[in-house]
């Protein structure tokens, strides 16, 4: 329990009460933290008298109305929280605007290095297995050929080199999960603890009949938000290329 003798507007009897805290029932918990509401203690304060959620406590005194002199005084609080809130949303646009900016280059370059057949395999292999919801590049395949194909690509067009991939497998109850590393480790010409915990699927009450022997490898690219969005630009420009261009 947090010290709270820093709080002299909270009577002694809740003090008793916040410090009793592991044996009050969950009604209890609640009219304590109701309580404290009603001092006009904002939720800031509230949580280093008793350990509870900030949306726990918003739900518990969402009906409890308070006087204008309280009221006032929260007011008097949330300058500093809106200026937080406001540098936290200056930050996301000027991250959103950096993120358009090299997209918007990358599909300038999709013109050009659409005439490389190994770069169209690249970008459609990713635009099919790769995660686009993210900040980094992330592909997944249980083919060993596509996932050396996607190794070699992102070497060759982003100039990322093996020892930046972080992968992890994806593999059934029973495969032993260090011989799987070896043999994709071996595969794909990395070390064995680059490699994150393995991912084991759970088994379903049906008979499955192809169980991937190897599993499946998911390849994560470390520090590769540039590269995210340099390949999202790629792929967005080879989208909206005409498809005899596309095919050509």
């Amino acid at each position: 329990m947090v010290v709270i003798d820093d709080l002299p507007q909270v009577p002694s009897e809740l003090v008793a009460r916040a410090t009793r805290w592991t044996e009050l029932k969950r009604w209890e918990r609640r009219e304590l933290g109701q309580a404290l509401r009603r001092l006009g203690l904002s939720y800031s304060e509230i949580r280093p008298v008793i350990p509870v959620a900030t949306g726990t406590l918003s739900q518990w005194c969402r009906d409890i109305m308070l006087d204008e002199e309280l009221r006032l005084r929260l007011a008097m609080k949330r300058p500093r929280l809106d200026s937080v809130r406001a540098l936290g949303a200056r930050r996301r646009k000027e991250a959103l605007a950096i993120a358009e900016s090299i997209r918007a280059v990358a599909r300038a370059e999709v013109s050009s290095l659409a005439t490389d057949a190994f770069w169209c395999a690249g970008v459609v292999a990713y635009w099919a297995e790769g995660t686009k919801r993210a900040k980094e590049l992330q592909f997944s395949n249980s083919d060993p050929a596509m996932i050396i194909l996607f190794l070699a690509w992102l070497e060759r067009f982003l100039g990322i080199d093996r020892s930046r991939i972080n992968p992890q497998l994806h593999l059934h109850s029973g495969q032993d999960e260090l011989e799987r590393k070896e043999y994709w480790a071996n595969t794909l010409g990395i070390e064995v603890g680059q490699f994150r915990k393995a991912f084991f699927k759970r088994e379903g009450t049906g008979h499955r009949k192809n169980i991937l022997y190897n599993g499946t490898i998911s390849i994560r690219v470390c520090r590769s938000g540039e590269a995210f969005q340099k390949v999202m630009g790629w792929i967005e420009g080879y989208k909206a290329m005409p498809r005899t261009r596309q095919h050509s």
